[in-house]
């Protein structure tokens, strides 16, 4: 007489069809096969340079916003207006941008940040000029010319430096909020 139930270990169920397992550990094998190859897509999304890219894009996205609130409203006054730095008018901090002298380099570092009306960071260029006869007036000539050797090193921000950054920057910002 054949015998009719399932090989597995101490399992007294009948067999599933011609196979030689029951139907729940049929079933729970299929589960592992397929979550084992949903891991291994994983692994491969993860691993690829465009998941890698992406997520640095949106990290540094995420990095900025925060950044630009902290340099608008670290220095604003206790009614939140804070003074452009090329053209001194006053703006709510909510209205102002984050200028940088040094484009695409020095992102989050606060030396080369400083609070713009719109005009004078997009329409009038950053005014640049300006932004460097006042960071050399305030600092001197060999901070300004180390800030632009820094900028002509930087070697761009890595995943785990932008993961440092937004921590840090999500302290700063709710201890301004917190006081």
């Amino acid at each position: 007489m054949r015998k009719t139930l399932c090989k597995l270990d101490g399992c007294d169920k009948k067999r599933y069809g011609l196979m030689r397992l029951c139907f729940f550990h049929y079933r729970e094998k299929l589960r592992l096969r397929k979550e084992e190859k949903n891991t291994k897509r994983l692994e491969r999304k993860l691993a690829s340079k465009t998941y890698q890219k992406s997520q640095l894009k949106t990290l540094h996205a995420k990095c900025w916003k925060l950044m630009s609130e902290w340099i608008r409203r670290k220095d604003a006054d206790f009614f939140g207006y804070v003074s452009c730095y090329t053209c001194s008018k006053k703006f709510p901090w909510r209205e102002v941008h984050a200028g940088h002298h040094f484009h695409g380099k020095l992102d989050f570092d606060e030396r080369n940040l400083k609070p713009q009306d719109p005009a004078c960071n997009t329409y009038r260029g950053g005014m640049l000029n300006v932004y460097a006869r006042k960071l050399i007036q305030e600092n001197g000539l060999s901070w300004y010319e180390q800030l632009e050797r820094d900028a002509a090193q930087h070697p761009g921000y890595s995943l785990e430096d932008l993961k440092k950054i937004h921590v840090e920057l999500t302290a700063k910002l709710e201890r301004l909020s917190n006081p």
